[in-house]
C-alpha cells in the first residue's frame, strides 16, 4: 500500500476517532464545564496516559519497529517473533512495578502535579487516579500489539482503537447525566471497561493476523540489550515531552479553570495532530525502517521531502484556521450547559496560543521520526531537556502577565526551538537535509497560507458586521463555520496550485505520490 493511501486510511479511522472524542468532550462540558471537578478528573485522567505515552506509544513503538523489521529481515520470522515476546514480558513487569508503586505512592502524586488544589480535591483527584490508573496496563499491552501491527503495514488496526474508549465514555456520560449518578465516578470506571475492550479487540485481531504474543520467561539476548539500549533515551525523551505539559499543570492549578481550559484547547489542536501528523510519522517511520532493513536508500529523501511538505500544508491550514475562527469553533463545540461564555473566550484564546505551535508539533514528529530509523535515540532526548527548560524558563517568564496564556505559547515557542535543534543535528549527521527546491515550495507554502488567513478572516469579519448573516442560533453558526472552512480549504488549495506546490495534474490523475512534483502527465 502507498504512503498516501496508507495516510488516507489512518485519517479516516483518527477523523472517526476524532469525532467521538468530540462527542465525547461536548458532553464533559456540558455536565462538567470549567469547574474543580472537571480539573480534578482531566488530571486524574492524564496520570495513566501520561505513562502510557512513555511506555507504548511512543518509546516503546519508536525502539521496536525499527529493530523488529532489521531481525524479521537479516533472520527469520520465528526470531523476530522470539524477539517481540521477550520484550512483551519485559513491558508486562516494568508496568506492574509502575502500576503499583503509583497506587501506592498516588496522593504525593497528585499533590506533587496539583499544589493549587485544595486538601478535599486533592483527595477526590487521589481516589479518581487510583481507579484509572491500572488503565495504564491494558492500553500499554494494546499499544504494543499496535506497534507489531504497524510493523507488519496494518495501519488501520490500530487507528481503530480508540474509538472504544471514546464511545465507553460517551455512554458512561450519558447515564450520568440520565440517572443523576456522579459522572466523573461513572467516568473513571468507563475508562477501565474500554480498556478491557480495547485489549481484546487487538487480541482477537493479532490472532487472525497471526501475530502470536505469549506470556514467558522473559529472555537476556543480543537484540534485547540493543533494544534496551534504544529504548531507554526514548523514554526519557518522551518524558521529558509529558513533563513540559505537567509543568503547565502545575501553574494551571492556581488558576481555578484554568487545567479545564487548556484541556478543551489541547483537544482542539489535538485533532490536526492526531488526524495528520500521528498518521504521517508513524506510517513514515515504518516505510524508513523498512528501507534501513534492505539497506536501501532510494527515494529516501523523497519519502521525508513528501511528508515534511504535506504535514506542512495541512498544519499551516489547520493553523490559520483555528487562530482566524477560535471563538466561533469554541462556541459552536463547547458553549452549553455549565460551558459559559467566559470558559468559550478563554478556551479560543488558548486555541490560538497552541496553534501557532502547530507546524513545530508536526516537524518535530518528522524529525524524531528519521532519527529513530537511524536507530539514534540519544539526540532527539537531549535536545527535548533543552526543550523543556526553555519551556520552564518561558512559562515562568510569560504566566504572571498571560496567565494560562502563557502556558500556552510557552509550548508553542519551545517547539520551534526543539525543530530547529533537531534539524542541526539532521544536517551535521547527513540523515537529511534541506535544498534549494524544498525552500523554495516552502516559501510559497507560506505565501499561500498567509494570504488566506488574510482572505478568511477578512471574510469572517464581513459576515460578523454584514445584516444578511445571523450568527444567533447553533445552525446559523455552525453553517457560516462550515462555510468558512470551505472556502478556506478552496483558497489554499488554489494558491498552491498557482504557486505550482501542488501538481494540479497528479490529482487529476491521481497519482498522488506525484502531488508535490513537478512532473509532468500525459
Amino acid at each position: 500500500m502507498s504512503v498516501f493511501k496508507s495516510f488516507s486510511l489512518m485519517s479516516i479511522l483518527t477523523f472517526l476517532s476524532r469525532i467521538l472524542g468530540y462527542a465525547r468532550d461536548l458532553l464533559f462540558a456540558f455536565i462538567f464545564g470549567a469547574s474543580s471537578s472537571a480539573d480534578s478528573f482531566l488530571l486524574a485522567f492524564r496520570l495513566p496516559n501520561l505513562f502510557r505515552r512513555l511506555f507504548a506509544e511512543g518509546a516503546i513503538s519508536n525502539a521496536l519497529i525499527p529493530l523488529y523489521l532489521d531481525i524479521k529481515k537479516k533472520s527469520n520470522k520465528k526470531i523476530a517473533q522470539t524477539f517481540y515476546n521477550s520484550v512483551f514480558n519485559y513491558l508486562i513487569i516494568i508496568l506492574l512495578i509502575v502500576t503499583v508503586l503509583a497506587e501506592i505512592f498516588m496522593k504525593e502524586i497528585i499533590s506533587f502535579l496539583a499544589p493549587g488544589f485544595t486538601e478535599d480535591l486533592i483527595n477526590k483527584t487521589t481516589f479518581l487516579a487510583s481507579i484509572m490508573f491500572p488503565y495504564l496496563v491494558l492500553i500499554s499491552i494494546s499499544s504494543f500489539i499496535g506497534a507489531l501491527f504497524n510493523a507488519n503495514g496494518r495501519f488501520a488496526m490500530w487507528a481503530f482503537s480508540p474509538i472504544i474508549l471514546n464511545l465507553g465514555m460517551i455512554i458512561a456520560l450519558g447515564v450520568s447525566y440520565f440517572y443523576f449518578a456522579i459522572p466523573e465516578l461513572i467516568l473513571s470506571w468507563a475508562v477501565i471497561i474500554s480498556g478491557i475492550l480495547q485489549l481484546l479487540v487487538m487480541i482477537f485481531w493479532s490472532f487472525k493476523i497471526n501475530i502470536k504474543i505469549k506470556f514467558s520467561k522473559p529472555r537476556v539476548s543480543k537484540n534485547i540489550k540493543k533494544f534496551f539500549s534504544l529504548l531507554m533515551p526514548n523514554i526519557l525523551a518522551g518524558g521529558i515531552l509529558q513533563i513540559n505539559q505537567f509543568i503547565g499543570v502545575i501553574f494551571a492549578s492556581s488558576i481555578m479553570g484554568a487545567i479545564s481550559w487548556l484541556y478543551y484547547a489541547d483537544r482542539i489542536v489535538q485533532l490536526p495532530l492526531g488526524i495528520f501528523i500521528v498518521s504521517i510519522s508513524t506510517i513514515l517511520l515504518t516505510t524508513l525502517s523498512n528501507q534501513k532493513a534492505k539497506k536501501s536508500k532510494k527515494n529516501i529523501g523523497q519519502q521525508i521531502e513528501f511528508s515534511c511538505l504535506l504535514m506542512l500544508c495541512l498544519t499551516l491550514l489547520c493553523m490559520l484556521g483555528l487562530i482566524a475562527l477560535s471563538d466561533l469553533i469554541v462556541d459552536i463545540l463547547f458553549k452549553r450547559g455549565k460551558f459559559g461564555l467566559g470558559d468559550v473566550l478563554a478556551t479560543s484564546d488558548a486555541i490560538v496560543m497552541y496553534s501557532i505551535g502547530l507546524p513545530a508539533f508536526g516537524f518535530i514528529k518528522i524529525f524524531s521520526v528519521i532519527f529513530f530509523s537511524e536507530k539514534n535515540t540519544l539526540i532527539p532526548f537531549l535536545i527535548s531537556t533543552l526543550s523543556m527548560l526553555v519551556n520552564l524558563f518561558l512559562i515562568v517568564l510569560l504566566v504572571g502577565s498571560m496567565g494560562h496564556l502563557g502556558i500556552a505559547l510557552s509550548l508553542s515557542l519551545a517547539s520551534y526551538f526543539n525543530v530547529i535543534a533537531l534539524y542541526i543535528f539532521l544536517h551535521k549527521k547527513k540523515y537529511w537535509k534541506l535544498n534549494k527546491n524544498f525552500i523554495k515550495k516552502i516559501f510559497k507554502i507560506l505565501i499561500s497560507s498567509f494570504l488566506t488567513y488574510i482572505l478568511l478572516i477578512t471574510a469572517y469579519m464581513l459576515i460578523l458586521f454584514s445584516d444578511y448573516f445571523s450568527l444567533s442560533g447553533f445552525m446559523s453558526k455552525t453553517f457560516t463555520l462550515s462555510l468558512l472552512m470551505f472556502f478556506a480549504v478552496i483558497t489554499f488549495a488554489v494558491l498552491l496550485i498557482m504557486f505550482r506546490v501542488i501538481n494540479y495534474n497528479a490529482i487529476k490523475n491521481r497519482k498522488f505520490s506525484d502531488l508535490f512534483t513537478e512532473r509532468k502527465f500525459g
